[in-house]
């Protein structure tokens, strides 16, 4: 892969990236290092990609590893959490926000298929086979990842 390769891939898929590292983690910080390592594994694999959704399904997963490996790492475990110090992001609707905080507090299963369903556009299927796992498991995430947001939001919305 060449560097004009590379810089299209990172400056296409960074905040899709992103966005499902700090799903993963809540932290800010915590998802600029999964990112990174997402993106040195990429330089590091080399991997034939068919074409761009290929790439993107690829990082996803990749991505999504990375996180996993995180949270069961010895520092992490060992580690107290400093969520009270991170920024948030600022919402100019106050149900977003709510919202916001509503996501945060699903298990990272039911966030994880929740994102990819509703801001990447991915159908089940896609997502099944994103996330290596059956097609009903993701169907039976969403809906128990909606019914923990209506129990959270029933009075705020």
């Amino acid at each position: 892969m060449d560097r004009e390769d590379y810089a299209r891939i990172v400056q296409t898929h960074m905040d899709t990236i992103y966005r499902i590292a700090v799903s993963y983690t809540k932290t800010p910080s915590d998802a600029d290092d999964i990112v990174q390592q997402t993106f040195v594994k990429l330089l590091t694999k080399k991997t034939a990609f068919t074409d761009r959704e290929h790439e993107k399904r690829w990082l996803i997963r990749v991505c999504i590893n990375e996180c996993n490996s995180f949270f069961s790492s010895f520092w992490r475990k060992n580690m107290d959490s400093f969520d009270s110090l991170e920024t948030e992001p600022v919402f100019s609707e106050p149900k977003d926000t709510e919202l916001y905080e509503a996501i945060k507090q699903l298990p990272a299963k039911c966030r994880s298929v929740i994102y990819l369903f509703y801001y990447e556009g991915y159908s089940t299927k896609e997502i099944a086979d994103i996330l290596r796992m059956k097609e009903a498991t993701v169907r039976t995430r969403l809906v128990r990842a909606r019914k923990l947001l209506k129990e959270q939001l029933k009075e705020a919305w």
